[in-house]
């Protein structure tokens, strides 16, 4: 069996690995080189219970992958022999007025509804827990399950994984049109050409540009977002903080991630001063040491949105063959390990997940 993925970001290689460590054969293409869209400005969260604060599909999706994630790292650095920085050291949220601290009572009541661990923190301790926390902090919500991963890490040890499984990849190849038939589908990329079984379309922002012949495909519109690389100075966050207009990821080599703003500006990828303005403000808040740390970079990606908020999941009905895995917007690293998994058994074995129906790209075709 042979597989074209299009799009090399943190979806498309964890599904080319998924599939290529199954004995698929598995060309990938893109544009630009592996991991340079939405996955490298990405910082790596695995928060299920504060990307999806309220009951739905989207929380069940996220929790299902993070329960995935500890066998989803495993494997990849034991078939790469590759290092991967992933730590479940939970995250923090915080509250600075009434209005924040009621809305993690309500996060309390769907971890206590899930049988989630959690611990509320009174403001007169945030300090004692994380001390680089400001003082006008009234509340705090602890939840241990929570961690992060590294983006650049998991992306190179997935692409080490993949390769060494046999799957190859491909840029700067722009994949144009894809040409389905009953047995076989065509992939049309400037002067090349592919013929595969299957085709999974994981293009990120980009997927709404990819024609396919005789059906329609789903909607997925880019959302910058801006975050900045700062090099710390003095006591740092033990683990992720989270305030209402910005989040913190403390890496191992002592620098912090403070994201992430949200932007409807088309494919502009520029970083502007609006945006670090805001990221600089909010975080100032949150962290008053802050004031000291040095801007080492300013990421900047696109993430691809879909109407509903939930990713296109699944084979499309006018072109069975051809499968969507994008729109994941700011949860394609959470959601990698579970998108792989539900697109190989799709395609190897045959599997339709009961996932696939709530994800299905034909809830919103175009």
């Amino acid at each position: 069996m042979k597989v074209v993925v299009i799009g090399a970001g943190v979806i498309g290689a964890a599904i080319a690995d998924a599939l290529a460590v199954r004995g698929v054969r598995v060309t990938v293409i893109d544009m630009r080189a592996p991991g340079r869209g939405a996955t490298q400005a990405s910082a790596g969260l695995l928060a299920p219970f504060i990307e999806a604060h309220d009951e739905g599909p989207l929380l069940d999706l996220a929790v299902r992958s993070l329960a995935q994630y500890e066998a989803f790292v495993g494997g990849l650095r034991e078939r790469s022999g590759c290092a991967v920085e992933y730590a479940r050291t939970g995250t923090l949220e915080v509250a600075f007025t009434d209005d924040e601290s009621h809305r993690l009572r309500a996060a309390e009541r769907v971890l206590d509804g899930r049988g989630v661990p959690f611990d509320r923190i009174d403001g007169s301790k945030i300090r004692h827990l994380e001390p680089a926390v400001s003082e006008a902090a009234v509340a705090g919500l602890l939840i241990p399950a929570h961690g992060f991963v590294g983006a650049g890490s998991l992306m190179k040890t997935l692409l080490e994984s993949a390769r060494i499984a046999g799957a190859s990849f491909e840029q700067p190849v722009e994949a144009v049109r894809i040409d389905p038939s009953a047995d076989r589908v065509d992939v049309v990329a400037g002067n090349r050409s592919y013929t595969a079984d299957w085709v999974v379309v994981a293009s990120g922002s980009w997927s709404s540009r990819v024609r396919v012949t005789g059906a329609s495909t789903p909607v997925v519109r880019p959302i910058r977002g801006q975050l900045l690389h700062l090099n710390w100075t003095g006591p740092r966050p033990s683990r992720s903080v989270w305030g209402a207009a910005c989040y913190t990821v403390p890496w191992s080599d002592g620098s912090l991630l403070v994201g992430a703003t949200v932007e409807d500006v088309g494919f502009d990828e520029r970083s502007t001063v609006a945006g670090v303005s805001q990221l600089t403000n909010a975080v100032r808040r949150l962290l008053p040491g802050s004031d000291q740390a040095a801007v080492h970079a300013i990421r900047v990606g696109l993430r691809p949105a879909t109407p509903d908020g939930l990713p296109w999941i699944g084979p499309l009905s006018a072109a069975p063959r051809v499968v969507m895995a994008t729109g994941h917007y700011r949860n394609g690293v959470l959601l990698a390990p579970l998108t792989a998994d539900l697109v190989a058994r799709l395609i190897v074995l045959g599997q339709s997940d009961p996932a696939l129906a709530v994800t299905s790209p034909d809830r919103g075709t175009r």
